[in-house]
């Protein structure tokens, strides 16, 4: 589910089979391909977007761009709400995006 959000809005992931976060590429969302791009773009991901995601960076990440996205114990609504809260952050930049989704179940 986080993986095909993110997909959804351009943002591609490093494949996997299993875990509690992904790596998130990002470095296309930087205004400078830097470590302080990074932080920059880190920073408003926490302020404007609510989402507190790790810069790859603090995990001794060699390449500014890269977001670690934690999905442990996170219920499909509030990941939901995460996805839509991103889509609505890239979408000004790169225009829409494609159609959206909604957690299984949700009646909507």
């Amino acid at each position: 589910m986080l993986v095909c959000g993110l997909l959804n809005v351009g943002i591609k992931c490093l494949e996997s089979n299993a875990g509690l976060f992904c790596w998130a590429d990002m470095r296309h969302l930087l205004g400078e391909n830097s470590f302080e791009g990074e932080m920059a773009l880190w920073k408003k991901i926490v302020y404007e977007v609510g989402l507190n995601i790790s810069p790859g960076s603090s995990c001794h990440c060699v390449e500014p761009g890269w977001f670690r996205v934690c999905f442990a114990n996170v219920s499909k609504e509030a990941l939901s709400v995460s996805m839509n809260r991103i889509k609505a952050f890239v979408e000004p930049m790169h225009g829409p995006c494609g159609k959206w989704f909604e957690p299984r179940g949700s009646g909507s």
